[in-house]
């Protein structure tokens, strides 16, 4: 960004806003503004500077890495916004440098905010609210699990195989799974149609026939 101001006045204004911004977003926001015109890119301001530990005159940047050498232009005319930044004593920081350039003069303003602590709440948030399943579900497949055995138990009690039992054979086979009370379980009649290979009617009507014969079980 481009200034038609003078270096003294945008500096002021400069240094307002970064201590506004620090103030707003509390102690684990950290602002400064950088002389950028300079290799080393001093400090020339700072807030809250416990997140990175730095000072007036530091010439270190967000990594903690020294910017004295000559050439180390990367924030000359440059912007970076809510960049990831990962210290070497472990603090997550969200990063972002806007460049201001003038005439004689290039400031930067750095606005570094430390999340490590929300990071591990979020951490321990997703632990907390994390399932392995919908218990309806995990409760369904304990459902079928029972009814696929009820089923199996009253084949082996009639002692035909599906394919060889003829009407009268199922009716007796319905009439051993209604005495098990395999009827109650959840969608049991489409999973026995399917187990004995006919419709959901033939299933239906032979409910019926049984009713009609009104045979106590």
């Amino acid at each position: 960004m481009y200034l038609k101001a003078n270096k003294n006045e945008v500096l002021q204004l400069l240094t307002n806003l970064a201590e506004g911004i620090s103030s707003i977003f509390g102690p684990n926001c950290e602002t400064l503004i950088q002389d950028i015109s300079l290799d080393s890119h001093p400090i020339l301001a700072i807030f809250n500077n416990h997140v990175s530990g730095r000072q007036v005159g530091s010439t270190e940047d967000i990594f903690g890495n020294s910017k004295s050498a000559p050439g180390s232009h990367l924030y000359l005319d440059a912007t970076y916004v809510n960049k990831l930044v990962v210290r070497p004593d472990g603090k997550k920081i969200k990063s972002t440098t806007f460049s201001i350039k003038g005439d004689d003069y290039c400031f930067a303003l750095g606005i570094n905010f430390d999340y490590t602590a929300l990071s591990a709440a979020e951490n321990i948030l997703n632990n907390l609210t994390s399932v392995e399943d919908y218990l309806s579900t995990a409760m369904m497949q304990t459902r079928k699990t029972r009814l696929e055995e009820i089923f199996d138990s009253c084949i082996e009690i009639l002692g035909k195989p599906v394919e060889k039992m003829s009407k009268n054979d199922r009716i007796s086979l319905m009439m051993l799974l209604k005495k098990e009370n395999a009827f109650n379980y959840q969608k049991s009649v489409p999973f026995i149609a399917d187990k004995l290979n006919v419709s959901r009617y033939t299933i239906y009507k032979d409910l019926k026939d049984i009713k009609e014969l009104d045979i106590n079980f």
